[in-house]
């Protein structure tokens, strides 16, 4: 099954003890990743259905990789969202993807309370604090289709409204290996992220890295 949780995991099964991210003098490995993750997924999985959209509600960083992949875990898709964006783009995009929880971290708590009074708040470093349940997970596992949304990324809406763009984890396998084939990518190289996490631009090189083995420097 062409899942990008699969390919995580293998690439955890091989370069398990190797830094995966490096975030300022924040750094975490393969193996600390998927076992963070799996413990997000735990915690959020009796709350999100197949395929639900979960907003992640934060800067770019390690907790928010955390988060996406705790997100895939549990059956759903991500939807970041920058903490920074005025309450009516806030509004328009919550209102599209008509979400029932949001994840976030200490930076934004009250933030988060401003603007998603009414669904329920997860926050990052709690979800981390949970155990993982394999089973559970399996379950979830089933379920999944190489059609499934991964993501939501939305335009800026310099044309009219914001439009969704759900974009599965077929088109990521697809787009990846070749991506990675054509510019020579591996496991040796460091990818260095500037695009922010809401923008598409991001996935070449947080795929890119994880598909592969390298290391992502944020």
């Amino acid at each position: 099954m062409n899942l990008v949780l699969t390919y995580l995991e293998k690439t955890c099964e091989e370069n398990k003890n190797k830094v995966a991210v490096i975030y300022k003098d924040e750094k975490i490995t393969y193996e600390k990743l998927v076992e963070n993750a799996k413990k997000v997924g735990t915690k959020i999985a009796s709350v999100v259905n197949n395929n639900d959209p979960v907003i992640v509600f934060m800067n770019k960083g390690i907790d928010a990789l955390e988060a996406f992949f705790g997100v895939l875990y549990a059956g759903g898709c991500y939807s970041l969202i920058n903490p920074e964006f005025p309450d009516v783009r806030i509004n328009q995009i919550k209102g599209v993807l008509n979400n029932k929880i949001v994840i976030i971290n200490d930076e934004f708590i009250e933030r988060a309370k401003e603007v998603f009074g009414d669904i329920e708040i997860f926050n990052i470093n709690d979800l981390l604090n949970g155990e993982i349940n394999q089973n559970v997970l399996d379950e979830v596992r089933e379920r999944k289709m190489d059609i499934d949304p991964v993501y939501i990324n939305f335009t800026s809406g310099s044309t009219g409204v914001p439009k969704g763009v759900m974009v599965s984890n077929r088109s990521i396998v697809d787009f990846i290996n070749k991506f990675t084939e054509v510019f020579n990518i591996t496991g040796e190289d460091i990818m260095a992220n500037q695009a922010p996490f809401d923008f598409d631009v991001s996935v070449k090189d947080i795929y890119s890295a994880f598909f592969k083995g390298a290391t992502l420097l944020i």
